[in-house]
């Protein structure tokens, strides 16, 4: 058994056969190299070597191609070299820092016109649930409740804090009629 068997050789096929006759020899080769047919005895390197040899010369490109270098290595010509393979070298790739900054600068551009030509925004009917800025009343059990800023109102909530804690300076302790906790307000 030669190391260097060709690929023809593998299969058992002259250089000369047909797709049909490779076809059906490495069908015949693969069935008897199958396990079941050897009473579970493989033989993984020679499988190997027939699938090469079948992936190789199953499509004609690399048949063709195949039957090319075999031919060139059975020359015994020296004065030939051997093709080289040309191998393009790319340069690393750079950051776009341009694109960035255009991006960039289109980004602020947009943000600025839509700042410039927004409406402020209509302060919304009363929700009862109290959080900074919030116009209240406070009622008789010192409670207090939101009620829209445009009509009378006690004073403005500074911030909303638990019922264990104490409001900052310069604003009043009320509790919150929802429950939610202590607002400090801001009297008028």
């Amino acid at each position: 058994m030669g190391i260097n068997k060709s690929h023809y050789d593998e299969l058992g096929v002259a250089a000369t056969a047909s797709h049909a006759e490779i076809r059906r020899a490495y069908r015949h080769l693969m069935r008897t190299l199958h396990p079941d047919s050897n009473d579970g005895r493989v033989d993984a390197v020679r499988i190997t070597r027939v699938n090469q040899a079948w992936n190789v010369l199953s499509q004609s490109s690399s048949r063709a191609a195949y039957d090319k270098s075999r031919a060139s290595t059975t020359k015994n010509s020296v004065s030939e070299p051997p093709e080289t393979q040309f191998i393009p070298s790319y340069a690393p790739a750079r950051f776009p820092w341009r694109g960035m900054l255009l991006c960039i600068g289109i980004g602020i551009v947009v943000v600025l016109f839509m700042h410039a030509t927004a409406q402020p925004s209509v302060p919304g009917k009363p929700d009862q649930l109290l959080s900074g800025g919030s116009c209240v009343k406070i009622d008789a059990q010192l409670a207090v409740y939101e009620v829209s800023c445009s009509e009378a109102h006690d004073g403005v909530v500074r911030q909303l804090v638990a019922t264990d804690r104490t409001c900052p300076t310069g604003s009043e302790p009320y509790r919150d009629r929802q429950g939610m906790g202590v607002a400090c307000v801001i009297k008028k």
